[in-house]
């Protein structure tokens, strides 16, 4: 039976089953099929232009110091000890450095997301390692980390651009939504840090609403204020057809406040001390959809 598609697929992937699920899973790490494409990228990136000795001609050349640099960045040894004194002596440590980014994938991405940030957003450079990410089917793209270019994870499209357009609705909720998104989703992950970035950017953007008096808010204190009294905030969504709309807010506000568990020592010797990442990643999904709500003006006293 024929079948046809929007989408293009290899002929192994047309066929269907197994190989259609390896075709279209994301690729973490560097597979083997993205390992020649991302060096090509990146060495570029560790020259340098010198030139030579006798009628000054530029040309370029791998840079020892850069090379060195990411070492000690990355926590990894080429193994490389040459002085970098001529061309082909650089070229050894380049091939050195290669050899070492080969065996270890995350500090092949390291460097990777090093070479990025020295980078200008949106510069063809990004674009063109984002058109590799993306045929590779890698679970990272090009984003922004800190407001430099940087790789994060690569998630739902239209979440991204929730996420991004969410964040200029509200100037300090946006800076800490921006900030829980880096730490859940880039290369630097801290799940603990997502999960309490998620936590004050809904502070943020509620306190206002709920709290504006409040000269110390929490997400706690206004869970209770909103469940004690809904009547004073209306809210965009009405019918109640399964479920009150205000009972579904306060319920989310407390799954994003109960479950930031490691804010308190357990006494619990088996307690975990960190969320994991899973929570993280779920919790500033969660705290999307409450900025946009209580920033928007969704949610707004009645």
């Amino acid at each position: 039976m024929e079948t046809t598609s929007d989408e293009w697929r290899p002929f192994s992937a047309r066929r269907g089953g197994v190989q259609l699920e390896e075709f279209t899973r994301l690729s973490d790490g560097v597979p083997e099929w993205l390992r020649e494409s991302l060096w090509s990228w990146l060495a570029p990136k560790m020259h340098s232009i010198y030139r030579t000795e006798g009628n000054r001609k530029p040309y370029s050349s791998p840079d020892p110091m850069k090379i060195h640099r990411a070492e000690r960045i990355l926590r990894i040894s080429s193994g490389w000890n040459g002085t970098g004194f001529d061309h082909a002596n650089r070229i050894s440590g380049l091939a050195s450095f290669r050899a070492a980014l080969y065996k270890n994938p995350d500090a092949f991405l390291g460097a990777v997301d090093l070479a990025l940030s020295e980078l200008e957003p949106g510069s063809t450079e990004c674009r063109s390692l984002e058109s590799v990410l993306e045929e590779a089917a890698s679970a990272w793209r090009v984003g922004l980390v800190a407001g430099k270019p940087g790789l994060v994870e690569r998630i739902d499209a239209t979440v991204q651009l929730a996420a991004e357009s969410t964040a200029t609705l509200d100037a300090r909720a946006g800076r800490l939504l921006a900030d829980a998104w880096k730490h859940a989703f880039s290369m630097q992950r801290d799940p603990s840090a997502a999960y309490r970035y998620a936590v004050r950017a809904v502070e943020a953007a509620a306190a206002p609403v709920i709290s504006p008096k409040d000269t110390l808010p929490t997400l706690g204190k206004m869970i209770s204020a909103f469940r004690d009294k809904p009547e004073k905030w209306n809210f965009a969504f009405k019918v109640d057809s399964a479920a009150d709309p205000k009972t579904v807010v306060v319920g989310m506000m407390q799954i994003l406040w109960t479950n930031e568990y490691t804010r308190h020592v357990d006494p619990d010797v088996q307690a975990p001390l960190h969320v994991s990442q899973e929570e993280a990643e779920s919790a500033v999904v969660l705290a999307l959809s409450l900025v946009n709500w209580f920033a928007s003006g969704a949610i707004a006293p009645a």
